[in-house]
Order: structure tokens, then C-alpha cells, then sequence
């Protein structure tokens, strides 16, 4: 078991670990932090609730009070997928530099851009941004990341996901050469990464519990269901059965979100609901009124899976099977957090089995079969399985392409005096146009 006080930081540093009653480094702080000081480029590949967001802090701070630079710019950038986790980090920065006089500006979407625009004019040591607000900032040319030292990429899969990847690569340019690159990701063969990890000195990679290892502690169960109105009356259910005081439910699209928690609502649950299209002021309360216990339920979109730091979730309900393994893991990770035990329960029904099935085929498990009393489901599985756990529903034979299709009328070409004449685009397309 390894000690933060066995770590090399400033002593003003641990001054605030204490009072934050931070004693023991969790993997990821024991392996990344040493590293990230000695001025290596770091690969990071760790889990939400790792203790990672203190893995790249703590050295950022120790480096800027062991080297104070007052006319330089912004001295460090940390850039990061979503509102929610860059006000989070924020947050977390403040309380770790609690005891020095480091301060960091915030750039995200959602705010004021005039205040954004001052903040960037005082030259903060530190800014904390998402990458579209900030390429903004950019294109405008409001920051000075030239004395840049340190770029971290936070939830870098993330990013890459959510088609962050050319703001990436603008901001990558825009800063610094010869700064520190930090890289923390749950993954590191998403699409895309590749080309961010080219612009990486010599990086030293570092993993940290594999998803398919990190979520052991974690029961993981499936219940058949009919339609979206059965799974409706299973989710009010499973929560009276399960007896959960805090519970993360996971819809697929926005709608799908606010009808459900309308119909828990009308159950006399206390929800909300959370999606992209939720303002951030709004967001900012409900995410407050879900961590201090005002809402038992939260229903979300992906958007909320990833980054938040919420304590205490007994239970996650995947309403709609996740689109992939990569999501499905982020959201069981909303519990059983901090070594503590937790319970996921997907719902599943017959058009999402060989979904689910490629789930448990990337984590490497079965899940456990569930009923739910007087709420059985009509479907029961599919009649016939493969090998790999997914239906073996017979394929639709393929046409001949060359061959005349049955009974299919034939078709004559117009002998109108139109020529079509074709051209080739700039970006390599064939345009037909009539002339």
C-alpha cells in the first residue's frame, strides 16, 4: 500500500491532502505521479474513480511551485470532455492548491464568453477547458499557451467519441511544442488516437486495472422485457425491490429520458432527468440535488456516464442496452466505487440481445438472469444461439445482382434530348448535372 506522503511533492501540497483526509495513493497516483514529475510524456490507461484527476493535479502543481514563473502565460492546460467534469476538476484544483496561490481559469461552453475572454486576458497558470469553447478562444486569438509546459487530455477516448478529434489536434498545434503531454484515457485504441499519441515524446505507458477487471466487485444482472411500457413498470420495480436511495438509470436518446422519469415521477419517485440539451445552470442544480440526496433517481443519457464524481450510487439501470462495451462499462462505474460492492441491471429485450451479448462477450462474463415478480417477460431469449451467445436467426439470401429480380417490371431509359454530363468536385466527388 503505497502512502501520498511517500510521494516527492511540495509541502504545501500535503498540507492540503491532509486536510482533505487523503492519506493512501490509489494505483494510478503511485505509478503516474512520480512519472509525470520527472517530465515524462505519459499514456495513461485508467478507470473513472481511479483517483486520476489527483494523478495529473498533484505533479502540475508541484512542478509550478518548485519553478515559479510570474511573466510567463498560461502555464499548464487541462482539456477535458464535458461541462460537468471540467467544473469538477476545477473544484478539485481548488481544494488541493487550497494552501498556495495558484489559481485556474474555467473555458466551457454554456458560459459567459465575455467573461471567458477577461479570464484569458489575466494569463491564468492553469486553464481547465472543453475543446470546443476553447478552439473558439482560438480562432479569435484570445490564449497564449507560447510558454505553455504541461497539456493534459483527460477522458481522451472521450473526446475522440465525441468527435473532438480535429479540436484536439488544433489546440495540440496551437500550443507549445516543447511542452509535458499527459494523456488519461479508459482506452487507448480508439479511433483517432493514434494521431494525438504522434505529437507524444517517448511517452511511458502506464495501465491501470482493465476494464475487464476493474467492475469484479460489481453484480451484474439481466432482465428480459417486452416493450419500452414493461420496462417502464421493471425499472419502479427493481428500485422498491432493490430498496435503492441512489440510482443511476441509462436511456439511449433524450426523449427516452424525460418520458421515463415523467412516469417515475408520476410513481411519486423523486427524479430528473439529464441530457446535452439541458442548459448548465440547470444541469449544475440537478447534479447538486442528486449528490445531496433531493433526488433518488437520475435518468441520463451517455453524456452523464462518463467524469462525474458522484459517491454512494447503490444501483444502475440500463434502460436501452449500451451502444457499445466502452459505454456499458462507464456507466456500471457509477457504483461500486471506492472498493465498494454495487449492482448494474441491464434490461433487455429481443431486438437488443445480440447487443447485450457482444457486451458480455467484451467483458468476458455472463451476466446473471433475473425475473422480477408478477413482471415476467413474454420473451424469453432467442430460440437458437450461437456459439458467441447471439441469435442464430436464419439470413436474408443475398440477390444476384446480375440476374433480373422476379416479377419486377422493367424499366426504360428516358430518350429525352437532357444530356447529363459529369464533373468532378474539388473534394474528389462525381456530380451528374443535366445540361
Amino acid at each position: 500500500m503505497s502512502l501520498l506522503t511517500d510521494l516527492p511533492l511540495h509541502k504545501q501540497l500535503f498540507k492540503a491532502l491532509d486536510k482533505l483526509g487523503f492519506t493512501e495513493a490509489t494505483k494510478v497516483q503511485a505509478a503516474a505521479i512520480p512519472a509525470a514529475i520527472s517530465g515524462k510524456d505519459l499514456l495513461v490507461s485508467a478507470q473513472t474513480g481511479s483517483g486520476k484527476t489527483a494523478a495529473f493535479l498533484l505533479p502540475i502543481l508541484h512542478r509550478l511551485l518548485e519553478q515559479d514563473r510570474p511573466n510567463s502565460g498560461t502555464r499548464a492546460l487541462i482539456l477535458l470532455p464535458t461541462r460537468e467534469l471540467a467544473l469538477q476538476t476545477k473544484k478539485h484544483f481548488e481544494q488541493l492548491a487550497a494552501f498556495t496561490y495558484l489559481k485556474c481559469g474555467l473555458i466551457i461552453g454554456g458560459e459567459a464568453y465575455k467573461h471567458q475572454v477577461a479570464t484569458l486576458r489575466k494569463n491564468p497558470e492553469v486553464l481547465i477547458a472543453t475543446p470546443g469553447r476553447l478552439v473558439d478562444h482560438i480562432e479569435k486569438g484570445n490564449p497564449d499557451f507560447r510558454d505553455l509546459e504541461v497539456l493534459v487530455l483527460d477522458e481522451a477516448d472521450r473526446m475522440l467519441d465525441m468527435g473532438f478529434a480535429i479540436d484536439m489536434h488544433t489546440i495540440s498545434e496551437y500550443s507549445n511544442p516543447e511542452r509535458q503531454n499527459l494523456l488519461f484515457s479508459a482506452t487507448l485504441d480508439s479511433k483517432g488516437m493514434d494521431r494525438v499519441i504522434a505529437t507524444f515524446s517517448d511517452p511511458l505507458s502506464i495501465e491501470i486495472d482493465s476494464h475487464r477487471q476493474q467492475h469484479s466487485h460489481i453484480i451484474q444482472q439481466m432482465v428480459l422485457a417486452d416493450d419500452i411500457k414493461h420496462k417502464e413498470k421493471l425499472v419502479d420495480a427493481i428500485i422498491s425491490e432493490e430498496a435503492a436511495k441512489k440510482v443511476f438509470i441509462f436511456c439511449n436518446k433524450r426523449v427516452q429520458c424525460e418520458q421515463l422519469s415523467h412516469y417515475l415521477k408520476y410513481k411519486k419517485r423523486k427524479v430528473n432527468f439529464l441530457h446535452g440539451d439541458i442548459a448548465q445552470n440547470d444541469r449544475k442544480q440537478i447534479m447538486n440535488s442528486f449528490r445531496q440526496g433531493g433526488l433518488e433517481i437520475l435518468v441520463a443519457t451517455d453524456l452523464a456516464a462518463r467524469g462525474l464524481d458522484i459517491n454512494n450510487v447503490d444501483l444502475v439501470i440500463n434502460f436501452a442496452v449500451a451502444h457499445s462495451g466502452d459505454d456499458h462499462v462507464h456507466r456500471v462505474g457509477r457504483t461500486g466505487r471506492a472498493g465498494n460492492d454495487g449492482k448494474a441491471i441491464s434490461l433487455v429485450n429481443a431486438d437488443e440481445w445480440n447487443q447485450m451479448s457482444s457486451i458480455e462477450r467484451y467483458l468476458k462474463i455472463r451476466f446473471e438472469r433475473r425475473v422480477i415478480k408478477d413482471l415476467k417477460a413474454k420473451y424469453t431469449g432467442p430460440k437458437k444461439l450461437k456459439k458467441s451467445g447471439k441469435s442464430a436467426g436464419s439470413k436474408k439470401k443475398k440477390l444476384d445482382s446480375k440476374k433480373p429480380k422476379a416479377n419486377q417490371p422493367k424499366t426504360h431509359k428516358k430518350t429525352s434530348g437532357a444530356k447529363k454530363v459529369k464533373r468532378v468536385t474539388g473534394d474528389g466527388f462525381d456530380v451528374i448535372r443535366k445540361k
